[in-house]
């Protein structure tokens, strides 16, 4: 018996179809058939040509096999084989020995502390598939370097030899962790892979179905984990919208390749899908769709080539009716891929059994048994596990949370108000996201929150500062009690641990810190007077001073002092009854003096040292009242010895902060502050909580709430020792690291990527930062336009572009 084992691609020489057809074939095996349908999760074009040599070869014998395919695409695969009378044998899908597993995580940290949870316990080899090649490479650092484990990355970026030597190393069991794009799969039957984990959420439960299934092949128990966030939803969608070239971009690519051929029939001498993208200004990925399109449709022929990067095609006309034709086509398939990311979505999202939702779509009614099933069907009956209790081991990797609910009913303040959170989502008769249901349980007077006034939690936590409340939030989120479901704009949920819970009343351990009646009488006090600020001008008008307020509030005065000063903007407050005449004159004064109301700290310094910012700032208010409008600022009284350009250099990481924490209270981006503040922050850069409130259009919340990460991020963004390291590591390797790379040299980090590096000067320079916040600094630089990248996305100083 001989046997050839090709790719696909072979089958474009005509050299190598005329030696085959010399020989009569028994048998022609096609392996991961599911690539010829376009309606699969993974098409290629190139299994197209398997057809056409079929009906070449006329074998005595076809065979297709796939281990996922829905109805429609064993449909497909029959017919682009042209072989309708095919008997089709389907073993079934269930894998009962891996059990499906969901875990919560609504970002970057809950995924990476998630990840790091589930390695610590996770036993045997694993893979974990990630959704970029950057985040193989960095996780597979953090797993080395938090961990200690032996793990490599794996992806399409890499060259042959590395990537041959990564699955090597892993086949052999010599490495027992790989972190991986979809790339890593084809060929890979380690039997003892004791977890599959997804970091990111594939487009397709086909996809998804697949790379699981490389878990357990010896039969023996293993693990299907997929991390979920809402956004990974969003970034699909992202991908959907703009991966494929409309009809305008099919024919400049065509044209393209018709202007570049060789004269005279047959194929050209070559082109690289790089130099296209160069010369049509259409981005890589469109181009590799345009081609599989343009070849799928016959207006080209790819032909196999033996320099790398080199693609000689054999140019075909491009009527019009075709090119209408491949773009209805394009259409279709956008289309299908939103269902297929719907169906997905689903699956991650769904009280159902995990396991039932993946033989349903596969077509597969059969029984859905297995000893452990899925966390679904663990969080409603622990005990169903065959033979035993349900063990540790598949338990939530941070919190155990598909272990037995506890018997004993909520007691102490924290237990009841896990309890309380859930109620309240229960409830609800539209979900809300994090941000919001905070805000009903502070009983907020947010405008968006007055539709849940009438809600029977509302300002049931309003003694608990809303950080808290959002902490509470979290927990239940990330143990497992709570799940966010849609996609941009997630809402909350209850999960089926979360519905048994609140059934039983069960006791639910978090981290809340009890509240003292006192408290909880004055937090009340607040609501009946409309808010926070509201009552403080309501006791500044019974008479009482700004100490005797913060006193009986137990607040500090410099928060009071606040609250009057945003009174007194408001009209609501006379300054009169704040700050006596003398001290407002001499403020008046000075504000006269200085030419400019924007920033306090010019007028601070023309008074005595005993008028604080916080009486300065209410009569500033009163003073830009009369005036009619807010004074601007001038960016040449900031920090005039800066050059232009670094004065701005917290911009970047300020912008980026605010983005992540509104999107993760659900707001828009301007929900803390507006642009204004934004800019004062960036070349202000205050060092203090007292210098934060001289900042206009910082609330005092945000002030109270977030001064400690705003005051670091404009400390690190004014490091000059972070800068001139990285300026001075791109000066000397110019255009040879990416930005991880560049921050790994400096940090000092055990990655494969700077391995060649490690003798280099500034290598470690940078010992003791984070190399995720050097990694923002050079964000910063390159917003900045003080580092530029390449075609290549390598870091490079401005002057040598």
């Amino acid at each position: 018996m001989r046997i050839v084992l090709v790719a696909p691609e072979r089958l474009r020489s005509r050299a190598f179809r005329e030696a085959l057809s010399r020989v009569s074939l028994s048998l022609l095996v096609v392996d991961e058939a599911h690539c010829l349908s376009q309606w699969g999760h993974d098409f290629r074009p190139d299994y197209l040509h398997i057809a056409d040599a079929r009906a070449e070869f006329k074998p005595s014998v076809t065979l297709a096999m796939t281990a996922t395919a829905t109805p429609r695409v064993q449909d497909d695969i029959v017919t682009m084989l042209g072989i309708p009378q095919a008997e089709r044998i389907i073993t079934g899908f269930n894998r009962p020995n891996l059990t499906f597993e969901v875990l919560a995580a609504p970002d970057e940290r809950a995924k990476l502390a998630l990840t790091q949870a589930f390695l610590k316990q996770a036993e045997g080899a694993g893979i974990i598939y990630a959704g970029t090649r950057r985040d193989t490479e960095e996780i597979a650092a953090f797993a080395q370097e938090t961990m200690g484990l032996r793990a490599r990355y794996y992806h399409g970026a890499l060259d042959a030899a590395t990537r041959t030597e990564a699955q090597d190393a892993f086949m052999s069991g010599d490495v027992p962790l790989v972190v991986a794009t979809n790339a890593f799969g084809m060929g890979i039957d380690r039997p003892d892979v004791r977890f599959v984990l997804h970091y990111a959420m594939p487009g397709s439960l086909e996809a998804y179905y697949q790379e699981a299934g490389r878990a357990g092949r010896d039969g023996l128990p293993a693990r299907a984990v997929l991390l979920y966030s809402p956004k990974d939803s969003a970034l699909h969608e992202f991908f959907i919208e703009n991966d494929s070239p409309d009809a305008s971009e099919l024919r400049t690519v065509h044209n393209f390749l018709k202007r570049t051929a060789a004269p005279g029939d047959g194929p050209d001498l070559g082109v690289s899908p790089d130099a296209i993208e160069q010369a049509t200004g259409i981005g890589k990925t469109k181009v590799r769709v345009a081609l599989e399109l343009l070849e799928a449709a016959k207006a080209l022929r790819r032909m196999p080539s033996e320099a790398f990067g080199q693609m000689p095609v054999e140019v075909l006309p491009l009527p019009e009716t075709t090119l209408q034709a491949i773009s209805k086509q394009v259409a279709q398939r956008r289309e299908h891929k939103r269902a297929l990311l719907d169906i997905m979505i689903t699956y991650a999202e769904t009280d159902a059994c995990r396991r039932r939702t993946i033989l349903q779509y596969f077509g597969d009614h059969s029984p859905a048994d297995a000893p452990i099933c899925c966390d679904n069907c663990l969080a409603r009956d622990p005990l169903s596990v065959t033979g035993s209790a349900f063990t540790d081991q598949h338990a939530h990797p941070l919190t155990g949370a598909y272990a037995p609910a506890p018997e004993r009913p909520a007691e102490s303040q924290p237990e009841r108000a896990a309890l309380i959170v859930l109620d309240t989502v229960a409830r609800l008769k539209r979900g809300l996201g994090k941000g919001k249901l905070a805000g009903l349980l502070k009983g907020s007077q947010a405008q968006e929150i007055q539709p849940y006034t009438r809600e029977r939690n509302f300002a049931k936590f309003a003694a608990l500062p809303t950080r808290e409340i959002e902490s509470l939030v979290e927990q239940l989120l990330m143990a497992g009690y709570l799940k966010q479901t849609g996609g941009g704009r997630p809402t909350l949920r209850l999960s089926p641990r979360g519905e048994a819970a609140l059934k039983a009343r069960a006791a639910i351990t978090v981290d809340l810190r009890v509240v003292q009646p006192a408290a909880a009488q004055r937090s009340k006090a607040k609501q009946q007077a409309g808010g926070t600020v509201a009552l403080t001008g309501q006791m500044l008008a019974r008479g009482l001073t700004p100490d005797q307020i913060a006193a009986e509030r137990a607040l500090t005065v410099y928060t009071i002092y606040s609250h009057l000063a945003q009174l007194i903007a408001d009209q609501q407050v006379e300054l009169d009854a704040v700050v006596p005449r003398d001290t407002q004159e001499q403020i008046r004064a000075a504000i006269e003096k200085a030419g400019s109301a924007a920033y306090l700290s010019p007028i601070k310094a023309l008074l005595p040292e005993e008028i604080s910012y916080e009486v300065i700032r209410c009569v500033v208010e009163a003073w830009k009242r009369e005036q009619g409008a807010a004074d601007q600022p001038h960016d040449t009284e900031i920090h005039p010895a800066l050059p232009a350009a670094y004065r701005d250099l917290a911009l970047a990481p300020l912008r980026q902060w605010r983005e992540r924490k509104a999107a993760a209270l659900g707001q828009p981006y301007y929900y803390l502050f507006g642009d204004h503040a934004l800019h004062q922050l960036a070349r202000a850069r205050p060092q203090s909580k007292a210098e934060l409130r001289t900042v206009s259009g910082l609330s005092v919340e945000v002030i109270e709430q977030y001064a400690d990460e705003l005051i670091s991020i404009v400390k690190g963004a004014s490091s000059s020792e972070v800068t001139n390291a990285i300026l001075a590591c791109l000066r000397s390797l110019p255009g040879q690291l990416p930005r991880s790379g560049a921050a790994k040299l400096l940090v000092g980090s055990g990655s494969q990527r700077v391995e060649t590096y490690r003798n280099h000067p500034l290598y470690n320079r940078l010992a003791g930062h984070s190399r995720i916040d050097v990694t923002v600094q050079v964000d910063a630089l390159l917003e900045q336009g003080l580092i530029d990248q390449d075609d290549k996305g390598h870091l490079i100083p401005k002057a040598e572009r």
